[in-house]
């Protein structure tokens, strides 16, 4: 049998993991967060509003209405003329004209009816059928003077004719307006032209409906009344 010596031999057999030797721990308390010398940053810090670097004051905005000082337009310019009304006597005369003439024409339509035989009656188809050809023929009597001579008879016979605000002759469709203006005011009970006496501009009701007034155009004639183009609205 063989002995070996164990004397001076000596087996050191652990369980587990070897440990290492421990070295030293730095000391983390000392060390400083930042460094000293570092210069501050300029930059503002997340969450930090910058007082210094705030927008400039913005100025008012200015909103001026209208056209630039000194300067008109010409729009503008041609509102401001006026334009000359034929004297209310004048008109009523040309007006009371115009009705005789009417009134003449309806007898001879009368006569002429009578005399072909024809007969009236009371019954309410007869009245309308007479009322609709009385407004078809002061309907046609205003339209075409109004439209081919810019006047009628009893304008005509009173120097005093028909404009547009524009001052000249009217179109036929400001003659028909004026024409149906004629009709309404007549059906208001002659207030269409009662209204001229009150109106700020002596303007009646088919005055203002057709764009169109009156003037005298007699050589020497000084009108009655000055009206601002601009207030004479359709």
């Amino acid at each position: 049998m063989l002995e070996f010596p164990q004397e001076g031999t000596s087996l050191d057999m652990e369980l587990g993991h070897t440990t290492k030797p421990e070295g030293k721990k730095p000391n983390l308390e000392g060390l400083p967060l930042e460094k000293q010398d570092r210069a501050p940053s300029s930059r503002a810090s997340v969450g930090e509003v910058s007082l210094e670097s705030a927008a400039p004051e913005s100025r008012p905005v200015e909103i001026v209405i209208g056209p630039p000082q000194g300067a008109v337009s010409p729009a503008f310019a041609a509102d401001t003329e006026v334009v000359a009304v034929a004297p209310l006597g004048r008109r009523l005369l040309a007006g009371l004209a115009d009705a005789g003439v009417l009134l003449l024409g309806a007898i001879l339509f009368s006569l002429i009816f009578w005399r072909a035989g024809g007969q009236l009656s009371s019954q309410p188809l007869n009245l309308a059928v007479l009322a609709f050809i009385a407004v078809f023929f002061v309907f046609v009597y205003f339209a075409l003077s109004v439209t081919f001579a810019a006047s009628s008879p009893g304008l005509l016979w009173m120097g005093i004719e028909v404009r547009n605000l524009d001052g000249l002759p009217p179109t036929p469709r400001e003659a028909l307006w004026r024409a149906f203006g004629y009709l309404v005011s007549t059906a208001a009970l002659m207030l269409g032209f009662v209204w001229a006496l009150v109106d700020s501009e002596s303007l009646t009701w088919h005055d203002r409906m057709s764009g169109t007034y009156l003037v005298s155009v007699e050589d020497g004639m000084e009108p009655e009344n000055k009206t601002p183009r601009g207030d004479v609205e359709s």
